[in-house]
Order: C-alpha cells, then sequence, then structure tokens
C-alpha cells in the first residue's frame, strides 16, 4: 500500500482475499494500486469553509459552493485564490454543482435543482426544478453523465424506497427536465463491507472495521460527491465518512475501494476531474482552514 508523501497525503486501493480461496466476487476485483506521483493541496480562504462541492469550468479554474449560503466562488488554481463571487439564489443547503457546455446546475440538500443558463456571463434568475426527493434523502452528490445527457443525484442517507442497506443514485434526464424514480446505480454497503474483511486486511483500515462491528452500515457509506473519470468512464463515489472512494464501472459494479488518509482530508465533500484526468477532493473546515488537494496518480 503506497502513499502520497509530500502533504501526508495518501490514496489507497484496499482488496481482501486470499489466493487459495474459492473464487467470489470479492476475488474478481482489480487489484492494480494507484501509483502516486504527488499531491498538492490549495488552501481557500474563510468564505469556503463549509465548501460542499466543485466543478471544472476549464482545468485551472473550478466553481465552488459552499452549503451555507447561495453564491459562486470561482477559484483559480494558477493564482491559488478566488477570482470572482457572486450570488445565484437565497437560502441554504446547497451540496453540489456540475458544468454542463455553457449552463451550471446546483442540487441542493432536498433535491431540487437550479439551472443557471450562460453562468460564466455573470447572475442570472435559475430556472427551478423540484424533485419527489425530500431532505430525509439528503441528496449530496451531483454529476453530469455525458454519454447519457443525465445528471445524477446521489443520496447521502436514505434512498426513495427505504432501503438503508444501499445508497442509490438517480438520473435526472436533461432532455425533459425529469428525474427516474427508480435508481440507475446502487452501492450496497455489504459490498463495501466485504472491502474490508479478510485475513489480508491492511492495519490502515481497522477503523473501518470498527464502524462494520457495530453493525450499522449507515455509518460506513455516505455518499457526499461523485463524479465520471474523463478517460475510463469510471463513476468514483466519495463518502464523507471514513474517507474513502467506491469506484464502479459502467455497469454499477464496485472495482475498487480507494482511501484518502491524511489530516489534511478533514471532511472530504467534493469531488471533481479536469479533462486529462487530475482528480481533485475538496474538504470543508471543521473549525480549520478547507482546502482544496490534486491527487496524481497513474490511471
Amino acid at each position: 500500500m503506497n502513499r502520497i508523501s509530500p502533504l501526508l497525503l495518501a490514496i489507497f486501493l484496499i482488496s481482501c482475499g486470499s489466493s487459495d480461496r474459492k473464487t467470489s466476487k470479492q476475488d474478481t476485483v482489480s487489484k492494480e494500486t494507484f501509483e502516486p506521483k504527488g499531491g498538492k493541496l490549495y488552501t481557500v480562504p474563510a468564505e469556503l469553509v463549509e465548501i460542499s462541492g466543485i466543478s471544472f469550468v476549464s482545468d485551472s479554474v473550478l466553481v465552488a459552493v459552499q452549503d451555507e449560503e447561495g453564491i459562486l466562488f470561482f477559484y483559480d488554481l494558477n493564482k491559488e485564490a478566488i477570482t470572482r463571487q457572486y450570488e445565484f439564489w437565497k437560502g441554504k443547503d446547497y451540496e453540489d454543482l456540475a458544468v454542463v457546455g455553457n449552463d451550471l446546475w446546483i442540487v441542493n440538500s432536498s433535491g431540487a435543482l437550479y439551472e443557471l443558463k450562460n453562468f460564466n456571463n455573470g447572475p442570472s434568475k435559475p430556472n427551478v426544478f423540484k424533485t419527489v426527493l425530500k431532505e430525509e434523502n439528503n441528496i449530496e452528490g451531483l454529476a453530469l453523465d455525458k454519454k447519457n445527457n443525465r445528471l445524477l443525484l446521489a443520496v447521502k442517507d436514505l434512498s426513495m424506497d427505504g432501503d438503508e442497506k444501499e445508497k442509490d443514485i438517480y438520473a435526472f434526464d436533461l432532455k425533459t427536465k425529469t428525474l427516474n424514480i427508480q435508481p440507475v446505480f446502487s452501492i450496497r454497503l455489504s459490498e463495501i463491507e466485504t472491502f474490508f474483511k479478510g485475513d489480508e486486511i491492511e492495519e490502515v483500515s481497522k477503523k473501518i472495521l470498527k464502524a462494520v462491528g457495530n453493525q450499522n452500515l449507515n455509518k460506513v457509506f455516505r455518499t457526499s460527491a461523485l463524479a465520471f473519470h474523463p478517460k475510463t468512464g469510471e463513476l468514483y463515489v466519495l463518502s464523507s465518512l471514513n474517507n474513502i472512494v467506491a469506484v464502479l464501472d459502467q455497469k454499477g459494479s464496485i472495482t475498487k475501494v480507494l482511501e484518502l488518509d491524511g489530516k489534511e482530508f478533514i471532511q472530504p465533500e467534493g469531488l471533481a476531474f479536469t479533462q486529462d484526468g487530475r482528480l481533485f477532493v475538496s474538504n470543508e473546515g471543521q473549525g480549520k482552514q478547507a482546502n482544496i488537494i490534486e491527487l496524481k496518480y497513474e490511471d
């Protein structure tokens, strides 16, 4: 298991199972380790202490939202500073956002979507789309599924069918502007659990086992963000709890589980890729200085 040492950051592939056991779904999971090349940390100002979502406008500028105010913040990675900001709506609990061409979509925790046309030109009145999702579902993840012309919305707490053993991801069709109430992906929490069992488990994952031992799988994985890898098409799903990322293939099967290890990962809430595959994670401050971390690795 390798670490990203420059900032004491690490991204881990946790895989279990020994070669002398019978073949199972767990044993077929790729055991390829991401080889880290180094990491970079960007500190962000106090306005973004509760940064809750990021998306790239270009490979050097990202747009961020924090969950206490309806304000967009444009952060330049080269200048390591907010270069502009503007209010798009009142209220709070804005959790994630996704750039779709010239437009920007933002989701709040109750599943309402806000469409800002030509958002780079400055403030304009958003188109608001209510969905059947509710506050109890606690939507925290939003991502563009460009291939299927839809947005994906991920629950942090309860799926619409009330099944506490999974975290569902729903699709909002960008053409019809409607939400499919049947999940397009489901993360079975028992599958996450299997990655942290077995006689080859690493010491670093014991904190995960402690949560599993409480028999409360809802406390093992709580979705806070998601994003598609621009090259592989895999869906990366971030959990703010236990600092892990589930990587799903195009069929929705978990192929990897990654762990983010280091004191800089205060509370991972945002996840985004640049077009060339650079991965960034944003962290709420939780009484400390919030940050954005770039993780470099081999695909």
